[in-house]
Parts: structure tokens; sequence; C-alpha cells
């Protein structure tokens, strides 16, 4: 008898950890949503928010050079990419970071 309450106690413990951390996840997702609509962003928000332009600018300009010239398709990814970054320091002024 003893050991199945003790069962049951383990048992809802459980569950309640899990319900906790399901509880957290879904503030967690809440608050970035609730930071992003009203504009308040903390540093983590600004830096994501910067590292998704520059990917979206880096990979225009990849698409740029590419289109640019018919012999870009024949050159490797790497000198292409080379290129690129070269690009985007001039245009903006500090060094593209690939996302994580």
């Amino acid at each position: 008898m003893i050991e199945a309450i003790a069962i049951l106690a383990i048992g809802a413990a459980i569950l309640l950890y899990a319900e906790c951390q399901s509880n957290k996840k879904t503030i967690e997702e809440l608050s970035y949503k609730i930071r992003h609509l009203t504009g308040n962003l903390n540093e983590d928000d600004k830096r994501e928010n910067q590292q998704l332009l520059d990917d979206y600018h880096f990979d225009k300009i990849v698409r740029d050079l590419k289109s640019e010239d018919e012999y870009a398709q024949l050159e490797p990814d790497d000198v292409i990419e080379e290129r690129a970054r070269a690009k985007f320091k001039s245009l903006y002024g500090y060094e593209y970071r690939k996302s994580k």
C-alpha cells in the first residue's frame, strides 16, 4: 500500500515538473512576442534582428554577384563568398559574421 502511494506521488511529481516546464516555455514564447510587438527589445533580440538583416543582405550580395557575371556560376562558392564579404564590408563598414 505504501509503495503504491509512493509510486503515485512520484508520478504526480513528474507530471507537475513536465507541466511547469511546458508553462515556462509558453511564457518565454509569449514574452518574446510581446517584446517584439511593443518594441521593448532586449540586447539578444536586437542582436538577433541585426543578424537576420545581415544574413539577408549578404545572401542578396551573393545572388547579385552570381547574376552579374555569367562566369560566376563556374567559380567556387568560397571565392564568391570572399568577394561578397569584401563588398559587405565596403557597404556596411563591418565584417559579416555567419549566423550559427
